[in-house]
């Protein structure tokens, strides 16, 4: 195989079926206007994944072309899997998706088409559209590339100057969609492995300090909803999102955002609490509300949670 321009790092843990379906959508991308995709590579890497129907895809995509499986030593999580690839990979651009999503068949000849047009952008990424299960089943991939645009009309594309003021109002980035390239990676330390959730949000702030995003406006990708989902589960939306926050408040670069980040945090915060109040577990609520409280002593929000919840848990 010639040298990649671009590397696709897969994280995978317990992914199953799934799993396949994502490399085979990387695999099965086509070009756009004419202009021939880049090479490219997939870096699969096993975050030591137990259950037996990702064990025998992981063993089936192994013999794939272009296709290569790593595996962690030790568990590291999503932060940690996805450095284990972006250190393997012989890319000048890295790009993700997670092991349940989909690509649609023209993603990367998208984003690769504002690589082209614009050679100054160091980052890119696009939009996602959700994909929830019909009567307990996702689509198979055959039927979701069906209903993809055959032939995608040239997509607009934004360029976000220094994006923190967008990052703090929504995580307008996901892996699934970032084109990015290696050196910023590196420049930036990679993910941060102490983050167990939230760290791909951390890293997105850290790149939009002194980086522009090229956001293409149209969908590129499918993004699953389900319970097993790390970010649709049956926990708060924002999960540990706080710890994220904290780590930027704490570090000298990020004082004059210093009031976006800590409002970020307020919403965060009262997210916790309505998601543990609206299901009753009005203890847990409570812990909430007293961490907030110890967060931010003078905010009206945070007190108010403490009594609604206290109430209840009493």
């Amino acid at each position: 195989m010639s040298q990649p321009a671009v590397s696709v790092v897969i994280p995978v843990f317990n992914a199953g079926d799934f799993l396949r379906e994502a490399v085979l959508s990387v695999l099965g991308q086509q070009p756009l206007d004419g202009q021939p995709l880049p090479v490219f590579e997939v870096v699969v890497v096993d975050d030591r994944s137990t259950d037996p129907a990702t064990r025998a895809v992981l063993d089936e995509i192994a013999a794939w072309p272009m296709v290569s499986v790593l595996r962690n030593h030790h568990s590291k999580g999503a932060a940690g899997a996805r450095n284990t690839g972006i250190e393997a990979a012989r890319g000048e651009w890295i790009a993700f998706i997670d092991a349940d999503d989909i690509w649609f068949p023209h993603g990367l000849a998208q984003r690769w088409q504002v690589q082209r047009q614009h050679p100054e952008a160091h980052w890119i990424a696009g939009k996602i559209s959700l994909l929830r299960p019909e009567d307990g089943a996702f689509a198979p991939l055959d039927r979701l590339t069906a209903a993809c645009p055959a032939s995608p009309p040239p997509a607009a594309v934004q360029r976000l100057r220094r994006p923190v003021a967008e990052l703090a109002r929504d995580c307008i980035v996901i892996p699934t969609t970032t084109l990015i390239r290696q050196r910023l990676l590196v420049t930036k330390g990679l993910f941060d492995e102490r983050l167990r959730r939230a760290e791909d949000y951390h890293l997105w702030f850290r790149c939009a300090l002194d980086n522009d995003l090229w956001m293409v406006t149209e969908e590129v990708a499918y993004y699953r909803i389900h319970p097993a989902s790390l970010t649709h589960g049956d926990a708060p939306r924002f999960l540990l999102e706080d710890n994220m926050l904290l780590m930027l408040l704490n570090m000298p670069a990020w004082r004059s955002y210093r009031a976006l980040l800590l409002g970020r945090l307020d919403m965060v915060m009262q997210d916790h609490c309505y998601f543990y109040r609206g299901r009753r577990r009005y203890a847990a609520a409570l812990r909430c509300a007293a961490r907030w409280i110890r967060l931010r002593p003078f905010h009206p929000g945070a007190w108010k949670e403490l009594l609604a919840s206290g109430l209840r848990a009493g």
